[in-house]
């Protein structure tokens, strides 16, 4: 049972190691790095990523709100239906009798 366990950990730690690599390697830090036109002055490079990466976060944020306002108006409208007007819905799969 251990030898298993000790592969598993070995892989594990492989991966850590192999992930390391590639973050000290710039592999993955020159995502972050702002591209032509807006990467000049140079010392302005991290205030543009950092500007970059939240109004990434606002407008996820905003998406996602607008996506509660979504389904709340489609629920609204589906108990009005159903309470209001007596209309049901049914779901039936294709091909079933």
């Amino acid at each position: 049972m251990a030898n298993w366990l000790e592969e598993i950990g070995g892989q594990l730690w492989q991966m850590v190691d192999v992930v390391g690599k590639e973050v000290r390697g710039e592999g993955m830090l020159a995502l972050l790095r702002p591209v032509a036109p807006f990467n000049r002055p140079q010392f302005l490079a991290p205030a543009i990523t950092i500007g970059a990466l939240l109004s990434f976060l606002l407008l996820s944020g905003i998406a996602v709100a607008s996506l509660g306002a979504l389904l709340t108006a489609l629920l609204a409208l589906y108990l009005m239906l159903v309470q209001v007007f007596g209309v049901s819905v049914e779901l039936r799969p294709i091909g079933g009798s």
